[in-house]
């Protein structure tokens, strides 16, 4: 599903130049769970933006279900987004002003699907992950556990191939860490691909397949 061949990103600040990637080859096959991890710096949310097509390598190549992705204009990247990945947040990233439904429903908002089916849709995302008594809530009526799981709601809901979750544990108490890493590996065993984005190795650890960075390179 996801093809990275030698690929590198660099930052460039006036006379500085940081490099983010140094040559990252990795394949990731459907249905995997893969989790990165690595300390501040290493280069683990760079990679996340460029799996997720939200920027793009300096140089190398990368593939998403066997289509380069390198070249393609600013639409064609948005549609691979809405209708290939799901996202998740570690902040969240839920619209404050809008109820639990409504943020669901968003991604079916951008695909110009009808109001009903994107109710009934957003509804069904809900309750699969516990939230059917608080569609009507707004976030700030929302404990962080709940919000996090409006959140993967939200990436369920356009059945994507790929889940994306940089660091979604990482503003959640324990309990509440545990039941949204159970929602992840509920969703890798209906058959998605998640990429999980972690320092913390017990995190980690709960992934089929372990990545670790360091100083932009893969070195485990």
């Amino acid at each position: 599903m996801v093809e990275l061949s030698h690929v590198s990103k660099e930052y460039h600040c006036k006379k500085s130049c940081v490099h983010a990637l140094r040559d990252i080859s990795l394949h990731i096959f459907p249905g995997e769970y893969v989790s990165v991890i690595g300390s501040s710096g290493s280069g683990k949310s760079t990679l996340m933006n460029i799996i997720g097509c939200l920027d793009e390598p300096t140089c190398g190549e990368y593939r998403l279900c066997g289509q380069p992705v390198q070249g393609l204009r600013t639409s064609s990247m948005a549609r691979v987004r809405n209708r290939e990945i799901g996202f998740v947040f570690q902040h969240f990233n839920l619209v404050h002003g809008m109820s639990a439904l409504k943020n669901v429903e968003l991604p079916l908002v951008f695909r110009g699907e009808p109001p009903a089916q994107r109710r009934e849709k957003a509804e069904r995302a809900l309750r699969l992950v516990g939230l059917e008594k608080r569609m009507d809530h707004v976030p700030a009526q929302l404990s962080g556990g709940q919000q996090q799981r409006v959140a993967i709601a939200r990436a369920l809901v356009g059945e994507p191939h790929m889940i994306l979750a940089d660091e979604p544990t990482g503003n959640l108490d324990a309990p509440s860490a545990a039941g949204v890493m159970e929602l992840l590996e509920k969703a890798n065993a209906q058959g998605r691909t998640v990429v999980l984005i972690t320092h913390d190795p017990a995190v980690a650890a709960r992934a089929g397949r372990m990545i670790r960075m360091e100083n932009g390179r893969i070195v485990g």
